[in-house]
């Protein structure tokens, strides 16, 4: 029985498919930004699966900065939910993601041929949440997103692009237990 302690899990207040979004009101689930917070979400869930498996391989690098990923996706989802004056996604956040893109690039050696995700657990986990990532990025750019919050789109552009080499990293590396 729920008290305050603890509160009920199920509002039920969503079974008319609609949701809250801070000052937005009840929306539809259906709505662009329900929507792309969903698609954010997902991917941010994924990565922490990918994270999971990267702690459970010892990968401790991957695991701090898939950690830094999905903090960057819940900034990604404030700037979602707030007014378009107020953005949590910044020129650092774009910049961070550049850098290390870059740096992970010089230490991955990329295929010169369409990938076909499978090469590793890890690299599999990261190809699903760079496809989730990319899913996420179309639905800001259809919400309009784009115009109000344009590092988020970067940044969400850059993150694609670096799981895809991190995937490419974690395959190469096959049993990263074995280092």
């Amino acid at each position: 029985m729920a008290d305050k302690e603890n509160p009920p899990i199920s509002t039920r207040r969503g079974d008319d498919g609609t949701t809250t979004l801070l000052g937005a009101g009840r929306l539809s689930k259906a709505d662009a930004p329900i929507v792309v917070l969903g698609d954010i979400d997902e991917a941010s869930s994924f990565l922490g699966l990918a994270r999971a498996e990267a702690a459970g391989a010892g990968a401790e690098e991957f695991v701090a900065l898939i950690l830094d990923l999905q903090r960057l996706l819940y900034r990604v989802m404030g700037d979602v939910a707030m007014p378009k004056e107020q953005n949590f996604v910044d020129e650092g956040d774009v910049g961070y993601l550049d850098d290390a893109l870059e740096g992970w690039r010089g230490r991955t050696e990329l295929p010169n041929e369409f990938v076909v995700p499978g090469g590793s657990r890890l690299g599999s986990l990261l190809d699903v949440a760079r496809s989730v990532v990319r899913r996420a990025e179309r639905s800001l750019v259809v919400a309009g997103y784009a115009e109000g919050h344009p590092c988020a789109l970067r940044a969400i552009n850059r993150l694609s692009d670096l799981l895809f080499v991190l995937a490419r990293n974690a395959d190469g590396r096959h049993d990263l237990s074995r280092g």
